[in-house]
Formats: structure tokens, sequence, C-alpha cells
């Protein structure tokens, strides 16, 4: 290498121009040939690397699967299940909070007057309550988790070729409808579990804004379907719903699919009571306070 060239360094000859970098006019130095050449080396090696590597992946079998499973489970929708999920942990936790405000408040000796109306309750009520829109926010509304579920599922149940095959049928016309059927019946499945137990009721005082958006979402999901299907117009649907890989995987979201939702529900559900319990004490000032408020018999 030239010693003058050296001694400047390679950036002291070169000006930007258009976002690269070229050799500046009247330099006084060109840029060495041997210096090109070994850049000409790099950028080989570098093409050389990653066509190696989006090779390997091609002729990798288990790449292969995990990328069709990770469309597959991307192409749905799971608005109504996170929306559900984010009504029935919401009413599990007031339940929770409000059972527990009862329980301490009937050891303390107080009467009817200590219920949800009175002030005490309810700033005792907001104090049991905090982190629990927070721990929603996290873990339910982020819909990655229902993702995650189902691409387990379908991991286990599909080989790459099957998982492909759907994930492509989807993004056609008549899968996407066949899509959001599957969608609309894990929903409905799940809510089912949820109301006929009475885990989940409507018109719960403080869930209000949390319902309003489940019925949001379910009144825009029957306005897409006509009451008759008709899918004879659509060959690969009609495939789709009468043979395998369209049937098994049918089956699999409305069984296993709802009950991946069910337990990642449970869960939440699980942690939000322990959450309120553990703030047991700290109602205790709001029951002092009630109960000197009932002996003043104001």
């Amino acid at each position: 290498m030239d010693p003058q060239w050296r001694a400047r360094g390679p950036r002291a000859d070169r000006r930007a121009y258009n976002g690269r970098y070229a050799p500046a006019r009247n330099a006084g130095a060109r840029f060495p040939e041997v210096e090109l050449n070994r850049y000409r080396w790099i950028a080989a090696l570098a093409a050389a690397f990653f066509m190696s590597a989006a090779a390997a992946d091609e002729d990798d079998p288990a790449a292969l699967k995990a990328d069709a499973v990770s469309r597959l489970a991307r192409s749905h929708d799971a608005t109504l299940s996170v929306d559900i999920g984010r009504v029935y942990v919401k009413q599990t936790a007031l339940k929770t909070a409000r059972d527990l405000l009862a329980e301490r408040g009937k050891a303390a000796g107080l009467g009817p007057s200590w219920n949800p109306g009175s002030p005490e309750w309810r700033a005792a009520e907001r104090v049991l309550m905090q982190g629990v829109d927070q721990l929603i926010g996290a873990k339910v509304m982020n819909a990655a988790w229902v993702e995650q579920a189902w691409a387990g599922l379908a991991s286990a149940l599909l080989n790459g070729e099957e998982a492909d095959e759907i994930a492509v049928h989807f993004r056609t016309e008549g899968g996407a409808l066949q899509r959001q059927v599957i969608e609309w019946f894990v929903g409905e499945l799940t809510l089912q579990t949820y109301t006929f137990t009475d885990r989940l009721k409507y018109g719960v005082p403080g869930s209000e804004e949390e319902m309003r958006q489940l019925q949001i979402a379910t009144y825009e999901r029957k306005e897409r379907f006509p009451p008759i299907y008709d899918l004879t117009g659509y060959p690969d649907a009609m495939r789709f719903a009468s043979a395998d890989p369209g049937v098994k995987y049918m089956k699999m979201m409305v069984t296993q699919g709802v009950y991946a939702v069910h337990q990642h529900l449970e869960a939440v559900a699980e942690e939000a009571r322990a959450m309120i319990r553990a703030r047991a004490a700290l109602v205790d000032p709001y029951i002092a306070r009630a109960r000197g408020t009932a002996a003043s018999g104001r």
C-alpha cells in the first residue's frame, strides 16, 4: 500500500456522494487496486455466506415447517378471544375484591351499610384493584399469547406441507371466509364456557367498558356472515371443508384451540386473584373508618 495513503487513512481522500463514498477529485492519490481487490473478496465471501445460509434454510425441513406454522398462526384474528379474556379477567378480579371486602367487613362487625355503594367500600376496592388493568394489558390484550398457543397446537398436529397448504388457503377469498368461521366458532365456544358457568356475566359494575368492546367485536363479526353460506363457488374451500388437512385443523381449533385459550385466561385470572388477596390488609383502614361512621350514626 502507498505509505502516503496509509498515513492519511482511506477516508481522507473520499467524499460523500448520494450516500456513498467516492475518491475525491484532485486528491493527489488514487484508491489502490489492491484495496479494491480486497473489498471485492470481502463482498464475494459475504455473498457466498448469505447464499449458503439461505440455501440451508430452504433444505431444512424443520425451518420450513416453522415458517409455515408461523404464517398460519399469524393469519388468524384473535380479537374475540382477547376481548373475552379481557372481560373475564376483569370480572374475576372485581369478584375477588368484593368477596374479600364483604368477608372482612363482616368479620369486623359491619352491617348492611358496608356495601359497594358506601364511600369507604369504593375507596378500598380501588386500592385492591390497582394493577389489574396493567396485568390485563400485558397478558391478555397483547394477542401474541393466542398466536403462540395456536402455533404450538398446529405444529404438533400438522407437517410442514399441511401447515403451508392451510396458510396459503387462508389467503384466498374462500379460505379467508373459512378462517373467519373458525375464529367465530372458537370465540363462541370460549364465551359459552364462561357464561354457562356464571364466570362471565353481563351488567357487572366496573366492567362496562370491557363488555362494550366485546359486544362491538361480536357485532362486527356477525355482520360479515350471511345467514346461509354458499361455498360451492370456491372449489378449494369445498376441499378444505371435506378432507384433511382442513378437517383435522378445524377439529383441533374448536377443541384444543378453545382449551388453550381457556388455560391461559385461567392462569391470568389466578394471578389477578393472588394479587388482590395479597393486598387484603390494605382495606383495614377503610373498614375502621366505616365502623367509625356507623358508630357516629352518620
